[in-house]
């Protein structure tokens, strides 16, 4: 009991293979730390995309859906009929996702030739002309499926829920609802509906998605429940974070440092706003001293924090501030 409890004087040799200890623990930190940001890259990657990543998260939320609202299927046989329900719905909801896509390419016009700034009629008509075709060949595609002996006849709570989380997470919707918001001109938006509506749309997901997961574990536990809960939790709370609320911060403290430019001010500058070349009543001076429309200046910030006119990166300044 002696040796036990003998302490050792600071003269005495301390194990040389213990001061090693802070080193090992300090490269396995290390290591840990790279692995977790080469699976964050690799995720970030995944959520690009979209389509893979919409189509993953959509058939894991089907499932759990399928699962909860069907009891009348042998358990032996109710997970293969709850995949089927499940890809047969993204199917029949992708003719949808098609149809909307055409649609916002005839509207916005083809890339390739040049759009007037106010349609006539005639364009107008052209529009509805192949909006009408291209919804003829959804009725058909949608037809020859049922008549290849694809039967589809969902519950109504079903369809609707199911619906909904489609229109939550298809890429084209998501790209769609913003301009339909910003038409709208709703001023508590700040013009940042293109980063404020896929966020609220990716926390409406995670929420169905989270919901039907924790029934499923109290009613149906699985372990394919967590690899669901991957897809619609886990990568989505990350979409919504890293893409859309980060840029969101960023964006709206880049704006809110630039100075309101009273009449005085526009008036002595006598310029025009570089980005719509147009005459300025109201104005936002930068850091780097150049006024632009407040509308102006948030559009050049959807795609960049460079200056339009000088190239300084607005949140630099922010930063040596």
């Amino acid at each position: 009991m002696a040796t036990f409890f003998h302490s050792t004087d600071s003269n005495e040799s301390i194990n040389p293979g213990l001061r090693w200890c802070p080193l090992v623990f300090e490269v396995l930190l290390t290591i840990r730390m790279e692995i977790l940001q080469e699976i964050h890259n690799v995720e970030q990657y995944f959520i690009k995309l979209h389509n893979i990543y919409g189509f993953a998260s959509q058939v894991s939320f089907f499932i759990l859906c399928e699962q909860l609202l069907d009891n009348s299927v042998h358990p032996q046989l109710k997970g293969d009929k709850n995949v089927v329900m499940a890809l047969t719905t993204v199917l029949f909801y992708s003719v949808l996702g098609y149809f909307a896509t055409r649609v916002r390419d005839i509207c916005l016009g083809n890339r390739t030739r040049t759009v007037p700034r106010t349609p006539s009629f005639m364009t107008y008509t052209k529009w509805i002309c192949r909006i009408i075709l291209e919804w003829i060949k959804a009725l058909i595609v949608v037809l020859c499926l049922r008549e290849q002996g694809i039967q589809y006849e969902p519950k109504l709570i079903y369809s609707i829920i199911t619906f909904v989380y489609y229109l939550l997470t298809e890429r084209i919707f998501i790209e769609v609802f913003p301009k339909i918001v910003e038409a709208l001109n709703i001023r508590k938006l700040d013009n940042l509906e293109y980063l404020y509506i896929p966020f609220y749309m990716n926390v409406l997901a995670v929420l169905a998605g989270l919901s039907a997961s924790m029934f499923n574990l109290y009613l149906n536990y699985s372990p394919l429940i967590f690899l669901a809960l991957y897809f619609m939790v886990y990568l989505r709370i990350k979409d919504a974070y890293y893409n859309y609320w980060e840029i969101l911060v960023a964006e709206k403290e880049a704006y809110s440092s630039f100075q309101i430019a009273t009449q005085r001010e526009i008036e002595d500058w006598d310029d025009i706003c570089a980005v719509c070349l147009s005459n300025m009543s109201r104005a936002r001076i930068t850091p780097c001293n150049h006024l632009f429309h407040p509308y102006c200046l948030k559009q050049c910030l959807r795609t960049s924090f460079l200056c339009p006119l000088c190239k300084q990166h607005f949140l630099e300044n922010m930063a040596n501030k």
